[in-house]
């Protein structure tokens, strides 16, 4: 019986040695699944993260443009309210011009324009007494006619009428005008 128990125990010993290989190969296994496991979740973790970051400096980026485009807007809009400013303010100070500059402006502006027979200079009623003197001087005749004007004249030389009052030179000229402030002011 001896033997048999010997032999039983050598079989339980070999059983037990092999239960402990599988036991220990499966613990391999677990731990390399495991940390296969790990290693797979930090890479996705980390490329999460990363596209995380990325889509948060886009955002970020988005933000800034937006908020310096909205800026830049607002200067815009501040500056072409200055050169509105301006231009209604030269529009003033050449309405009320003294007398004697006013004259001395429309002179030179009579100047430049062309002599032509029959040619005649329609200006406001207010204007007749200051500037009939500086018409003529300039070789025109003053218009019997008057219209409302608030400053400059009109040269009528039969249907054909050419606009030098003050408004519509400034409307003509106001982006040269613009961008001669603009150059002074900004």
């Amino acid at each position: 019986m001896n033997d048999g128990k010997i032999i039983i125990d050598k079989i339980i010993e070999k059983a037990e040695a092999e239960a402990k290989a599988i036991i220990d190969k499966a613990n391999l296994d677990v731990e390399a699944i495991l940390k296969a496991a790990e290693e797979k979740a930090k890479r996705e973790s980390d490329v999460l993260k990363k596209k995380a970051e990325e889509e948060a400096e886009k955002v970020k980026a988005k933000a800034i443009s937006g908020a310096q485009l909205q800026g830049k807007i607002a200067l815009l809009r501040e500056k072409q309210s200055i050169l509105e400013d301006i231009i209604a303010e030269a529009k003033k100070r050449l309405q009320t011009l003294p007398d004697a500059q006013y004259a001395e402006t429309v002179g030179v502006m009579l100047a430049k324009i062309d002599k032509e027979n029959g040619t005649e200079i329609i200006i406001s009623e207010g204007d007749r007494e200051r500037l009939a003197t500086v018409i003529e001087n300039n070789g025109f005749s003053l218009s019997k006619e008057s219209r409302e004007l608030d400053g400059g004249f009109i040269v009528k030389n039969g249907d054909i009428e050419y606009n030098y009052t003050f408004e519509s030179i400034i409307t003509v000229e106001q982006e040269e005008i613009r961008q001669i402030a603009a150059q002074i002011l900004f």
